[in-house]
């Protein structure tokens, strides 16, 4: 989402509360670009690497998933589009 965009369309900017995502994008807190960076912010505060991993990948063990992530739940792209912003987020703070 562009900073010039509105908040997905929502029109809740007028009344509920608002924040400014790491793209300097102003949304309310329904919005779905906050939704997916609130995630992205949890997945960093995981302090275990192979946790993070498992939270978006799964676990797999002699071929058999044992833990699914949000590959198997969402898919290939929504786990690589939360993986891209999961850096994003972790670049923005490292600032």
């Amino acid at each position: 989402m562009s900073s010039s965009e509105k908040c997905a369309g929502c029109n809740r900017l007028e009344t509920d509360q608002c924040v400014t995502l790491i793209t300097g994008a102003t949304v309310c807190t329904w919005c779905p670009a906050w939704k997916a960076e609130c995630e992205a912010r949890h997945i960093l505060s995981i302090p275990d690497k192979v946790a993070r991993r498992e939270y978006l990948r799964g676990r797999e063990e002699a071929g058999k998933v044992v833990k699914r992530g949000i590959l198997q739940v969402r898919g290939e792209k929504a786990c690589q589009e939360l993986e891209a912003l999961v850096r994003r987020v972790w670049e923005h703070g490292r600032r």
